[in-house]
């Protein structure tokens, strides 16, 4: 019983060091964007269409290529990110816009 005892701080000590799985990363995609059709904003949690927001599921990378992918299966990605500029590109019809950071 008392290795038990002992043990149990550790193991809360050892819960706290898990790395939550979801995105946390500061992205270069946050912020607000200028996507001609609308105003875009992201952040390191949620994307914005200018009408509705959408808690982002996962987040990969590929060089300055992001893909953002959300709870209905629905994806977009976010190619050549810079300080300045996106590509904003639907992963369900291929419509893409250039947008600029604001």
């Amino acid at each position: 019983m008392l290795r038990l005892h002992l043990a149990l701080p550790l193991c809360f000590a050892l819960a706290a060091c898990v790395e939550d799985s979801g995105p946390s990363e500061p992205y270069p995609f946050v912020g607000r964007w200028d996507c001609g059709v609308q105003t875009f904003t992201f952040t390191n949690t949620t994307y914005n269409n200018g009408s509705r927001t959408y808690p982002i599921q996962s987040v990969s990378r590929q060089d300055r290529t992001y893909t953002l992918r959300f709870a209905d299966g629905y994806m977009i990605i976010l190619a050549a990110v810079t300080n300045t500029g996106l590509t904003w590109i639907s992963g369900a019809t291929g419509d893409q816009f250039n947008c600029r950071r604001l």
